[in-house]
């Protein structure tokens, strides 16, 4: 059968950024359309692999971040760390652990940030460094006029930190603007 790649290539490892952003991108969307429809199943199904998207994406653009800031490299591109510093979410923070569990308390896709709290605006990397050391259990979701919107908890130094909420397809579309420059 010719041009069938694209189903034997399902739930295999990402082969480079910006495949992983159309995957994550393209999952998002669906997760967000069948959420809304009520279809739980494929809304899951949908976001199987996310996880190891986002992974995959943080690793590749923080160590590409790390390389330029420590000298690995041997040309700085500070294009690149400009672009990690364009406003990508919303950040609650200070925060208790008890902040951060209502925000699972809330319920499955009724995820907001605390309304108690200061909310700051999130760069790129703050989002990459936060969804990277994230708190698991102590995260959630909402889906909005057909976006989706992460909500994730991260601790520092074991003490809760903030609560951090971002759209996924406008975080797919910042790291594919950052990772062409690279």
């Amino acid at each position: 059968m010719p041009n069938a790649e694209f189903l034997v290539r399902a739930n295999l490892p990402p082969i480079s950024v910006p495949e992983a952003l159309d995957d994550l991108r393209d999952a998002s969307t669906l997760f967000a359309y069948a959420w809304s429809k009520n279809d739980i199943e494929q809304a899951a199904r949908a976001s199987k692999n996310a996880p190891k998207l986002f992974d995959f994406i943080i690793s590749s653009l923080m160590r590409a971040r790390d390389d330029l800031t420590s000298g690995a490299t041997t040309t700085p591109n500070p294009a690149y760390l400009a672009s990690l510093r364009v406003v990508t979410g919303k950040m609650a923070t200070p925060v208790t652990r008890a902040d951060q569990e209502a925000v699972v308390r809330a319920g499955h896709g009724n995820g907001h940030l605390p309304g108690h709290t200061p909310i700051i605006d999130a760069t790129l990397e703050q989002v990459l460094n936060k969804v990277k050391h994230q708190i698991a259990r102590l995260q959630n979701f909402r889906v909005s006029g057909g976006q989706h919107f992460m909500l994730i908890s991260a601790d520092k130094h074991g003490n809760p930190d903030c609560v951090l909420e971002f759209d996924v397809v406008d975080f797919c579309i910042k790291c594919g603007n950052a990772h062409n420059l690279l």
